[in-house]
């Protein structure tokens, strides 16, 4: 962790907002994109997205300086709040239950997104988390190896295996989508 971020998470732990806001401009679409590709829903990846930064700041408190680095932090958050929304969708308090129903537009957006997600998202979600983590991570996101090795407190050569047989994996799953 650079001196930047841990002088930004100093400033939020004492409740500095501006602080905290640039944490999650930084962060958020990473965070975002993760959830994503778990949820295959826009709408609920941003709630989802919105949740494990208010969690952040709540938990600033018991946050521990571990030498690792803040995002992977942010990631077991991510699958804590997941977890949480897989068990029970309905605790979810999104902005659309707070603002009343949807517009018809945001509705016919929310289609349009769920045509979008095409033959990987699908392919996605064949995988084991494991090999869908280091898949959204590798090309998604563009992380390096290096990057992965030291969010997940890996090997290199951990992580390499572990995306090979991601990319075979996947490669299958495109194949029982009909994508190849």
């Amino acid at each position: 962790m650079d001196i930047n971020e841990k002088t930004l998470l100093y400033r939020a732990h004492v409740g500095d907002r501006g602080a905290a806001g640039s944490l999650y401009e930084h962060y958020y679409r990473d965070i975002y994109s993760y959830i994503f590709y778990r949820v295959n829903d826009t709408s609920t990846a941003e709630d989802l997205s919105a949740e494990v930064f208010v969690r952040m700041i709540r938990q600033l408190p018991s946050f521990l300086d571990q030498g690792r680095p803040f995002i992977s932090w942010l990631y077991t958050l991510a699958k804590k709040v997941i977890q949480d929304y897989k068990r029970n969708p309905e605790q979810l308090v999104t902005a659309r239950q707070i603002s009343g129903s949807a517009s018809n537009d945001r509705i016919q957006d929310q289609g349009r997104d769920q045509q979008a997600l095409g033959c990987f998202q699908r392919a996605l979600q064949h995988l084991t988390e494991a090999h869908k983590e280091i898949i959204i991570h590798r090309f998604v996101e563009g992380k390096s190896v290096k990057d992965i090795a030291e969010l997940t407190n890996q090997s290199k050569r951990y992580v390499r295996t572990l995306q090979l047989n991601a990319l075979k994996s996947l490669e299958e799953a495109l194949h029982k989508e009909n994508c190849l």
